[in-house]
């Protein structure tokens, strides 16, 4: 084919693509590479086609082909990017590394190689690639952004902080990132360096409603408040679903916090109504779940299997109903040299759904998953004595638990059931799992059915776990505690007393309480709202629940 009429065809196909006429360059430019197939630039424009339209497995093809005459470091970042579109990890590694391997410097393949190695739960690996790549670019957004997450899911929030540092000074009114700092000072119990980054989020774009709603969630809010007083004039017709939701949990906690309690009802029904419309919750399928777990254990207590206890930490499940002082319990034993509080933990729920609730076939295969698994995943959070797991819904486990760690140490914390069911019902959670929120019916059905399965438990298992009354425990703390720590196999320590000064991170839904001094009257809040809470109330009654 002469020369010239070749580099005309591919020039046109260049315009084409230019004009992301993606298909005309694929049909155009496999007809031409049948006259010159080992034309580079021809196989690259027809792999970033291919790209574009997402077709990989056509890309891998020609990179492959392209690969086997032409190396370069773009090519092989190139090859790992599309490797790793098709789940091919271990290829995309390889491709990335050779891409290092021919440039030392090339820090979009070092962050690429940490994507990879994080999907494949090389975490620590994963780690060490970001931090390689912004060595290398410092202004690398997305590796920065990469090593921010992994930090975040790690609980690593010093480390954490300084990232959204470096993320700032390059742009200094990045939205997403204030509001990720601010978070983080939340979660640390820094409030006013909290507030400071919301404020300046308002300052920069006052439609982002997550700060405003934030702000507004570590702040005693007046009337004269200028955030209150722009969120009171907006007009939610113009929001979408998520600032919907923002909005109305903002405000309904600002007229609460005003006294007035008939529009913090009005807000407050608003967002539930919303997001009852958008939940796929069934209360009916959950009452299923609850049937099955009974039924699992019907018949049997313990299933007696012999595990060789060879850990060197041991789990404490702090169980109960969310809202029902877990977080408390947790802060104030993580304070202890030998206790490390790691918060809610999901890898109990996340194998019991695996494994199922039917009666195992072969016990100990069943229970042995159960325990292989979680040990696999907590033997990487701390080597201290006690890890606790203050997951609350785990009271639906308790069976499976005893069976699994008969090592394993259970504190249940109960409390009164308005005050945990007020509590629950007014709490914004993102977790869908907690949308029986939602209704004050839901919430009250709800606690009725931990209400029946904690007493099914406790006829099974009474001795096996620890009992305490959130009303008593927060009287005399100390007390309290020190019957913990005995059950426990504990001594005491003097640290304790001052668990609030305790630097940890807290993210659950109780991030503000667990900072200060412990409170005795809460219980009874829920009495100030009686007459809007008698749904709640009759639901208990005809469960025979006292409150």
């Amino acid at each position: 084919m002469n020369s010239n009429y070749f580099e005309k065809k591919k020039a046109k196909l260049l315009s084409s693509f230019k004009e992301k006429k993606y298909d005309d360059v694929i049909k155009n430019g496999e007809k031409l590479l049948k006259k010159k197939n080992n034309d580079a630039q021809l196989i690259f424009l027809l792999v970033l086609s291919l790209i574009n339209l997402q077709k990989f497995e056509d890309a891998e093809k020609h990179l492959k082909n392209l690969i086997s005459f032409k190396k370069t470091p773009e090519l092989y970042y190139t090859y790992g990017n599309v490797q790793k579109k098709l789940k091919k990890y271990q290829n995309a590694i390889f491709s990335f590394n050779k891409a290092i391997e021919l440039n030392p410097n090339f820090s979009e393949a070092y962050n690429n190689l940490g994507t990879t190695k994080k999907l494949i739960n090389e975490r620590e690996e994963a780690i060490i690639c970001f931090k390689k790549s912004i060595s290398l670019k410092k202004n690398n957004i997305e590796a920065l952004i990469n090593l921010a997450t992994i930090f975040r899911e790690n609980n690593n929030y010093e480390d954490l902080i300084n990232i959204y540092n470096q993320i700032l000074e390059l742009d200094t009114k990045n939205i997403k990132t204030l509001y990720n700092l601010g978070t983080a000072y939340v979660f640390l119990g820094d409030n006013s360096k909290a507030k400071h980054y919301f404020e300046r989020v308002f300052e920069i774009d006052k439609s982002h409603i997550a700060s405003l709603r934030n702000y507004i969630n570590i702040t005693k809010i007046d009337k004269n408040n200028k955030i209150f007083q722009y969120l009171s004039k907006i007009n939610f017709e113009n929001l979408d679903y998520e600032n919907k939701v923002f909005a109305f949990d903002a405000l309904s906690k600002c007229y609460f916090d005003q006294g007035d309690s008939k529009l913090g009802f009005e807000y407050l029904t608003k967002l539930n109504i919303l997001k009852k419309e958008n939940s796929n919750y069934s209360l009916t399928t959950e009452k299923e779940k609850f049937k099955n777990i009974k039924s699992l254990f019907n018949n049997n207590d313990y299933f007696n299997i012999n595990f060789e206890i060879n850990t060197k930490s041991k789990p404490i499940f702090i169980i109960g109903m969310p809202r029902s002082g877990t977080t408390l319990l947790e802060q104030i034993l993580s304070t202890h040299s030998q206790i490390h509080g790691a918060g809610e933990l999901r890898y109990l729920p996340k194998i019991i759904d695996k494994v199922g609730l039917n009666t195992p076939k072969d016990a100990k295969e069943y229970f042995t998953e159960i325990r292989s698994y979680y040990y696999n995943n907590l033997s990487k959070i701390s080597e201290k004595h006690y890890i606790i797991d203050k997951l609350p819904s785990n009271f639906r486990w308790l069976g499976l638990i005893l069976n699994s760690f008969p090592e394993a140490k259970i504190i249940h914390i109960y409390r009164n059931p308005m005050a945990v069911c007020w509590s629950n019902y007014k709490t914004n959670f993102v977790y869908s799992g907690m949308d029986y929120t939602l209704t004050q019916e839901d919430t009250a059905d709800y606690y009725s059915l931990y209400y029946d399965l904690m007493k099914f438990w406790k006829d099974k298992f009474d001795k096996k776990f620890f009992n305490i009354n959130y009303d008593d425990f927060v009287q005399n703390f100390e007390f309290h505690t020190k019957k913990i720590l005995s059950y426990l196999n504990l001594e005491w320590e003097d640290n304790l007393k001052n668990y609030e000064k305790t630097n940890r991170v807290v993210i659950t839904a109780s991030y503000q309480q667990v900072r200060g001094k412990i409170r005795k009257d809460t219980s009874l809040e829920w009495k100030k709202y009686a007459e809007y809470l008698n749904v709640m109330q009759k639901v208990l009654e005809k469960n025979k629940i006292k409150f």
